[in-house]
């Protein structure tokens, strides 16, 4: 038994060995040892430690052939390497679970196990590692197309690799944050960051990251309608990967330059490059990269004018998209299958694809898309007769087409433009300057005695390596020198902000303690008076007359304390004390219980309180804050609303965010007034239609809890007619 298990562990160390050397051919063949192994080892006594190596292997393998295969292996391994506490193959199997789910497009799974990831290399302070891993969490959001959240990683990734001077970690987040900028219109910042990136590889020789940035420029280029520029980009880029045998790359290049033929209505020519692109990727583990190729080929059908093979190419493509949850490319799709039905003549048809592409575009504020979705539905109105919708899209799609094509944008790409020429025409001189220098110096040495021939190559040898390694450090200090600048430079304004905020805060907090100390002063007084009558001449006074003083002295004492419990939780928000837990809430939920706690004072009042909100429709935020502000403003509310009046509650999703709004019928409030809400320094305090008295400070507090959540809140109003309280949430 001791010699089979020697033997089979000799052939699991090859194996493991051998894998990186694995081809399409022989994958299959030692994924089928490795499995035999495995499903024996019992039989061949093997430990865990040998069957957590064997599994990862697998999983590795798997990742050639199938995504599914790959989470089962490594699902094991991490089950194994969790019983035995063993961290350095645990944070392997996140990895390889990561990467898989990421690939099936399970982007909350792959989340999960990137953000495990993130966790433990925070914890034992390995920070490049931690900003790798939030480097992944962001590559999820944004296959996820929530491109909001994946910025806010890859720049959180881009500050950690700043920080250690990892310069390649920076270029990759450059070039990521690039891609989300060009969707969503910003070319010229896209195109500085690509361009920025660029540079960072060049400067540490990075093949695969130069082809990256080329083509992430020549994409950029393209869509701005550069084709000239664009198509000698996706050239450089396509040489490298052709080099390295990078057949998704390939794949996603030959469809580029299919895209710049298709633009300049070379229909065969781009034809044959997108078939190309289909029979290059058709043995490829990637149904996103599928299809795409079919939507090409679709798009280039419908502008032939064969609308049928068109429809039937972009149908294919759809279902697909589809099934993985693609929203940039289902916009795409419906925005297409919009346009073919429109050639078809069939305009309903036609109108509900582009209406579906265009949410979806919108939702993600995919600009490329927004605009021909606009221009499809302007002439799919035309058509049918209805001008004035017409007009409304043609003119939507007019604005947006200026917010990207400006002068001034093109202006600023062509200065970007220039200045990286110039700067790699200035590299190049350089080396030439160094190559002439060089040469110079060969001449001489050839008329020296031949007797120091052999000390003077040896001396120019030397040299040169001294002063290649010299430039070396001089280009990675010019490199490191160019980050602290800009750090010193961005600390500096934060300096002066803070030194401005901390100027208006001291002028703020003089006239806010004044306006307290008035506040407080002025119930106490009361107090004391009070109780004094009732020490000094308790028996003089009546029974109904001692409880007339008592229940004054009951309602002055919770004013006061109803002001000191929301002075210190404003207080508490304004030091960052509160602890601020965001998660997805339900709208309609808390709206309810807000109205359920109000129901008997509105109900005494006769008044209508109601919420409209729908059932389904949540935010991002602290619960418990959100519940604050709608029981404050629904509260006041309820104090300045007349008997018999109306309350509503209403919230709806407006562009990126989610907007609740709070209406009454009641008093309004002057425009004098309206200028000092949500000022600290400000406070001025009114009492409701039934004399019912405030704190003053509900609003203000609302005001802080709503802008700690990414919110911001505001007021419209008319006196005798009632106020309107609006806030913004962001969406989950």
């Amino acid at each position: 038994m001791n010699y089979n298990k020697r033997i089979y562990i000799f052939i699991i160390g090859l194996l493991i060995v051998l894998k990186s050397l694995a081809t399409p051919a022989n994958i299959k063949a030692k994924i089928d040892s490795l499995e035999n192994v495995l499903y024996n080892s019992l039989s061949l006594s093997l430990s865990a430690d040998e069957k957590i190596r064997v599994c990862i292997s697998l999983s590795e393998l798997h990742s050639h052939i199938s995504y599914k295969k790959q989470v089962e292996f490594a699902a094991r391994a991490l089950i194994l390497a969790e019983e035995r506490s063993d961290n350095k193959n645990l944070v392997v199997a996140l990895n390889l679970l990561s990467n898989a789910y990421l690939n099936l497009n399970k982007y909350e799974k792959a989340i999960e196990y990137s953000t495990r990831l993130y966790n433990i290399h925070n914890t034992n302070n390995n920070e490049i590692d931690a900003g790798n891993a939030l480097n992944q969490i962001a590559k999820s959001y944004y296959g996820w197309n929530k491109y909001i959240e994946a910025k806010d990683y890859y720049t959180r990734a881009s500050n950690i690799f700043k920080k250690h001077q990892y310069f390649e970690g920076v270029a990759t987040t450059l070039h990521s944050l690039a891609k989300i900028l060009g969707h969503w219109g910003e070319y010229d910042e896209a195109l500085n960051k690509s361009q920025e990136a660029l540079k960072f590889w060049e400067e540490i020789g990075n093949i695969t990251g130069m082809a990256n940035a080329y083509n992430g420029i020549g994409r950029l280029y393209q869509e701005l309608g550069n084709y000239e520029s664009a198509f000698e980009y996706y050239k450089k880029s396509l040489e490298i990967y052709e080099q390295q045998e990078n057949t998704n790359e390939i794949v996603s290049l030959t469809l580029n330059i299919g895209d710049i033929y298709l633009e300049k209505k070379l229909y065969e020519k781009a034809l044959q490059y997108y078939f190309r692109a289909e029979l290059k990727g058709k043995d490829l583990n990637n149904n996103k990269l599928k299809a795409l190729t079919l939507g090409h080929i679709g798009q280039a059908y419908n502008l032939k004018g064969d609308y049928h093979i068109a429809l039937h190419y972009q149908k294919k493509s759809l279902e697909l998209k589809k099934s993985f949850g693609d929203k940039m490319g289902l916009s795409e799709s419906y925005n297409d299958m919009g346009a073919i039905y429109l050639n078809l003549g069939e305009y309903p048809e036609a109108l509900n694809y582009l209406i579906k592409g265009l949410e979806i575009a919108t939702e993600i504020n995919f600009k490329y898309q927004i605009i021909n979705a606009y221009k499809n539905l302007a002439e799919v109105h035309q058509k049918l007769g209805n001008f004035e919708m017409a007009l409304d899209n043609y003119q939507n799609y007019i604005n947006e087409k200026e917010k990207i094509y400006s002068e001034e944008n093109k202006r600023a790409i062509a200065e970007l433009q220039a200045k990286y020429e110039l700067e790699k025409k200035d590299k190049e001189n350089e080396r030439l300057r160094h190559g002439q220098q060089l040469n110079n110096a060969q001449i001489n040495n050839q008329q020296l005695i031949i007797g120091f021939v052999l000390f003077i190559l040896l001396g120019t040898f030397i040299l040169s390596v001294v002063f290649h390694r010299r430039y070396q450090q001089n280009q990675k200090l010019n490199i490191q020198l160019s980050l602290k600048n800009k750090e010193i430079e961005d600390h500096q304004k934060n300096v002066e902000k803070l030194n401005s905020d901390l100027t208006e805060a001291n002028r703020s907090k003089d006239k806010f303690f004044s306006i307290l100390a008035h506040d407080l002063k002025s119930p106490f007084n009361s107090l004391l008076i009070l109780t004094q009558l009732l020490l000094d001449d308790y028996d003089t006074f009546t029974s109904e007359e001692r409880k007339q003083f008592i229940s004054q002295i009951k309602s002055s004492a919770e004013n006061t304390y109803s002001l000191l419990e929301n002075l210190l939780e404003w207080a508490s928000v304004q030091s960052n004390k509160a602890v601020i837990v965001k998660e997805k809430i339900n709208l309609s939920k808390i709206s309810n219980e807000a109205i359920s706690l109000l129901s008997a004072v509105a109900k005494n009042k006769n008044i209508n309180l109601n919420s409209k909100i729908s059932n389904h429709l949540c935010a991002f935020a602290d619960k418990n804050m959100i519940s604050t502000v709608l029981l404050n403003i629904m509260s006041n509310a309820v104090k300045f609303t007349p008997r018999d009046g109306k309350i509503e509650v209403a919230a709806y999703e407006k562009n990126n965010h989610i907007e609740v709004e709070i209406s009454d019928s009641g008093v309004g409030i002057s425009e004098q007034n309206l200028q000092k809400l949500f000022k600290p320094d400000e406070k001025f305090q009114t009492v409701g239609t039934e004399r019912e008295k405030g704190t003053g400070f509900g609003l203000l507090l609302c005001k802080e809890f709503v802008e700690k959540n990414k919110g911001e809140i505001w007021v419209t109003s008319e006196e005798g007619k009632g106020s309107r309280f609006n806030f913004s949430l962001p969406r989950p």
